[in-house]
């Protein structure tokens, strides 16, 4: 899949995916009444679909704020039989950013992905770390389970469920219940190389997925100019307007 600048198209959202995604239910509510007369908006956030690899990096590349974010579910993941594999960062306009932690399983049964994600829209600033563990089935089917709230649709095939705010134990112990009920046989994820396919081929059927239902749509020249611009003040002054950085807490 080439990368390909997108941003979301709110009119495309299901009313229920428009109040999931909400920050609130007023927002929510208010989204749904409006949703017809929403468009793409033209204010530079976006991301960059991905191609046919990764930029694999280490937790040590990461700024501290994301280090200490996931320090936690990284320590926790770890007690539970996962092998650390690598980071892959997503590509992103405006004022935000987004990383993938990714493990396998010493049994090759499953991966995990510890995502952290911030954006700073206005004076809002939102921060969200989940655990998500996923097993790929021989048929080509997934069977995934996480710790976030249920957002977007997803692809056909991707047999989800959400059980936000738990545990990683507790989301692993229902993840193991849930691949045996399932009947299917997953397909062993043994190697950096086998989680690095898995994650491309999840990130790229999902953006094609959002694509095909006219959720995600192609940014402009122009937006991705702008959003280009604000992710470089972003990760100049690590989301703080100028003047307010802490250099020993944001880097360069």
């Amino acid at each position: 899949m080439k990368p390909t600048a997108f941003k979301v198209n709110p009119r495309k959202l299901g009313y229920f995916e428009m109040f999931r995604c909400a920050r609130n239910p007023v927002e929510g509510l208010l989204g749904c009444a409006l949703k017809i007369f929403l468009g793409p908006s033209d204010d530079g956030y976006g991301m960059l679909s991905f191609g046919d690899e990764l930029d694999r990096r280490t937790v040590d590349d990461l700024p501290r704020r994301v280090q200490q974010a996931t320090e936690n579910y990284r320590a926790k993941v770890e007690k539970l039989g996962f092998v650390p594999g690598f980071v892959y960062s997503l590509e992103s306009y405006g004022l935000q950013e987004a990383h993938g932690i990714v493990y396998r399983h010493k049994s090759g049964t499953a991966a995990v992905s510890i995502a952290f994600a911030r954006n700073i829209h206005g004076p809002v600033e939102t921060v969200t770390t989940v655990v998500g563990f996923n097993t790929p089935l021989d048929d080509d089917t997934y069977v995934m389970t996480s710790n976030n709230k249920r957002m977007l649709k997803k692809p056909p095939g991707w047999d989800c469920e959400y059980m936000p705010g738990a545990a990683p134990k507790d989301v692993f112990e229902r993840h193991q219940e849930r691949v045996e009920r399932s009947g299917g046989t997953p397909r062993k994820v043994r190697s950096d190389d086998d989680l690095e396919n898995l994650v491309l081929n999840c990130e790229n059927e999902e953006t094609a997925f959002n694509f095909q239902r006219g959720v995600y749509v192609k940014m402009t020249r122009a937006d991705v100019k702008k959003g280009t611009r604000l992710k470089a003040d972003y990760d100049r002054y690590g989301g703080r307007p100028p003047g307010e950085e802490d250099e020993d807490d944001y880097r360069d």
